[in-house]
């Protein structure tokens, strides 16, 4: 019988030059694969750090624009404290008090609310140009912020106050506020999202009003965002209902007015009812990943460029992270002022220009006596006033707590007696507050050496203290 034959590969199967192209072949669709995969991978990490991303950069956001705040109700409640100690409101002491606000880029106005809605100024009475502004409406809120829209243009834009009460004997005589122009405040702490790419909208989250918006958009309340749901888990009704809730959590949509995607945080503020928004659009979160479509090669080249861009970045957060972390270390907790490590440098600086400055060595007095009969956050109370007190007081960017109950000025564009004028009033909002400090003073001469300075400075504050203390009939502890 004749054998059955099994089916022959064809010739070409076996060449060497198939085998090879089979072989690329099988690498090149393996290493297409593998770039899919890790694209695809890239993508979904890259939209999950795209929310954890978001959260950090809002609450940075958060935290720089309360800060700001927090430092501004602080100097009101200092400079109120002066007023509602003065013996006639329309004073000229009054009105230095207020021309001697620090007014920045942030905060262009500030003023005094008394009853019957008028208005004064470190300029005098001013006419009550805002309809909003009524004193008995604000008074009853105490300390707070409020918004309205400019009273001196028609564009929308939005001026937000701090209201900080002004009392005598316990009643609330006036209203002390300080403006800033939303649209400022927006420049001065907008956080860098993608390059500059993301947004972001402060909510009234009683009233639905929109009082920052950096998008550009016209809108004024947050219930006529565009917003078009691209995802079942977040709807518009869902996501405003919980910014007007004051809840945390994120979103994600599609807006007209910015024809693509747009991923969304919001957070609560920590003291007012506001609601922090921050967005940013799908091109700029998945800028590193678009280029898959010019091909594997491209992408593989693309992602070289991308990690060493990464690199930058990261070593741009790391000198920023260590110029944060300097600063800190730079600054007494307790008071906001510099603190020794600061004021050992300046010393260092100082020994070396010989700039004439004059040197203030102030002490607290009574401390101890107060954290023994009060407890020690009366104590801390006592030295945050001081602190206060000195930054409205000398406004010199050498303030320094260098010790417990211990700070040091220094000042180079004073004359003695402009100091000693600027004592007087010091030591007398001490006193309204019942705190006292023993202060000495010491110039510096080209003959003397730093430690000369600072210790004569420190002699004639103990002699200072040694006097107060006799005159209330104690002994000074050692």
């Amino acid at each position: 019988m004749e054998k059955t034959k099994g089916t022959k590969m064809p010739d070409f199967l076996k060449s060497r030059p198939f085998r090879y192209a089979l072989a690329t072949a099988i690498v090149l669709l393996s290493l297409l694969g593998t770039s899919i995969g890790f694209i695809l991978r890239v993508y979904f990490t890259t939209e999950s750090a795209c929310y954890d991303t978001l959260a950090v950069e809002t609450e940075n956001a958060i935290a720089e624009l309360e800060g700001n705040i927090r430092n501004d109700r602080t100097v009101l409640r200092v400079i109120a404290g002066m007023i509602g100690n003065a013996e006639d409101i329309d004073s000229i002491e009054v009105s230095g008090y207020l021309s001697n606000y620090n007014y920045n880029s942030q905060i262009t106005q500030i003023g005094m609310l008394l009853p019957e809605d008028k208005l004064i100024t470190y300029k005098g009475y001013r006419t009550n140009y805002d309809e909003a502004l009524l004193f008995d409406q604000e008074a009853v809120k105490a300390e707070h912020l409020s918004s309205s829209p400019s009273y001196k243009n028609k564009s929308g834009a939005t001026i937000i106050r701090s209201f900080v009460p002004i009392r005598k004997d316990g009643i609330c005589s006036a209203l002390l506020f300080s403006e800033a122009n939303a649209s400022s405040m927006a420049k001065a702490w907008l956080p860098r999202l993608y390059d500059k790419n993301g947004y972001c909208y402060v909510v009234n989250r009683k009233t639905g009003e929109i009082i920052i918006n950096t998008a550009g958009t016209t809108i004024t309340d947050i219930h006529d965002i565009d917003f078009t749901q691209t995802h079942k888990a977040y709807t518009k009704e869902g996501t405003i209902n919980n910014i007007l809730s004051g809840k945390r959590g994120y979103s994600v949509y599609r807006s007209p007015f910015f024809s693509e995607k747009l991923y969304m945080c919001y957070l609560p503020f920590n003291i007012e009812d506001w609601e922090m928004v921050v967005f940013v659009p799908e091109s700029a979160v998945f800028s590193a990943v678009k280029p898959i479509r010019t091909g594997i090669y491209a992408m593989i080249v693309i992602s070289v460029v991308l990690i060493v861009i990464y690199g930058l970045w990261l070593f741009r957060e790391v000198r920023a992270s260590i110029a944060e972390t300097e600063q800190k270390a730079n600054t007494d907790v307790l008071t906001g002022l510099q603190n020794r490590n600061r004021y050992e440098l300046y010393l260092k600086r100082l020994e070396g220009t010989k700039d004439k400055v004059i040197c203030l060595f102030i002490d607290a007095n009574g401390l101890h006596e107060l954290n023994n009969s009060k407890g020690h956050f009366a104590g801390d109370q006592m030295l945050r006033f001081i602190a206060d007190t000195l930054k409205v007081q000398f406004s010199s960017e050498h303030l320094y707590r260098i010790g417990g109950d211990e700070f040091v000025v220094f000042l180079s564009d004073k004359t003695v007696e402009e100091v000693n004028e600027y004592l007087v009033t010091f030591n007398e909002t001490l006193q309204r507050n019942d705190y006292h400090a023993a202060v000495g003073i010491c110039v510096f001469e080209e003959s003397m050496s730093v430690n000369q300075l600072i210790g004569t400075a420190e002699k004639n504050m103990y002699e200072a203290k040694q006097k107060y203390y006799e005159e209330i009939g104690k002994v000074m502890r050692a």
